[in-house]
């Protein structure tokens, strides 16, 4: 039974994702009014800050680091899985967001500048994979694994909500983004055996 577990899981990510593309967007009174609850001044400048740990200017050097540091504590295979985890994750999101073209929230409410198209959205997406697959692909303890992923996971929630603070992304484009990015890292991991641990010589 566990081994179908992470099969599970990755499905009601992916019916997630869908659910989120058909669902929201602009003509969305549910996305609309959820995202009119986020709109608050004083949590703008923590957002403003915040918001970079989801830029790929700061996730590809990170992205990096975390596969030199996964060649030598884990091993070259970690290491590779890694990069194409990011990288072909980035490619995907992108291709997504051209595919989909979904339009962002009206140009006057935004307070930073962006360029690309809504869903998913990026931000949620890449801090996902590159935190979460980290976590799965670094800590080989039970103990310290969930720990690790617990944090993962909050780095990627608050970047995503930044977004939504920001004003330039639809709810459901946040949660689209978290959904891709974590069915894609756990994807990735289940088929390469990514999490097993280096047996000590």
């Amino acid at each position: 039974m566990d081994r179908f577990r992470p099969w599970l899981l990755i499905s009601i990510l992916a019916a997630l994702w869908v659910a989120m593309l058909f669902l929201g967007g602009p003509a969305s009174d549910a996305d609309g009014a959820l995202a009119g609850l986020f709109h608050v001044p004083a949590l703008v400048p923590a957002a403003r800050l915040l918001t970079h740990l989801g830029d790929w200017t700061i996730l590809l050097p990170l992205t990096l680091a975390g596969a030199a540091a996964l060649v030598f504590l884990r091993s070259p295979r970690a290491g590779i899985l890694y990069l194409i985890l990011i990288l072909g994750g980035r490619l995907l999101v992108e291709f997504e967001k051209a595919a989909i073209g979904r339009a962002r929230p009206d140009e006057s409410g935004r307070l930073v500048e962006v360029a690309s198209l809504s869903y998913p959205s990026g931000h949620a997406a890449y801090s996902t994979m590159t935190w979460l697959g980290f976590a799965l692909l670094a800590v080989s303890s039970p103990r310290l694994r969930a720990p690790a992923v617990a944090l993962a996971l909050v780095l990627a929630g608050l970047v995503g909500l930044t977004r939504l603070v920001l004003a330039v992304h639809w709810p459901s484009d946040v949660i689209g983004g978290w959904a891709f990015g974590a069915g894609w890292t756990l994807l990735l991991v289940r088929l390469a055996g990514g999490t097993r641990a280096r047996q000590p010589h």
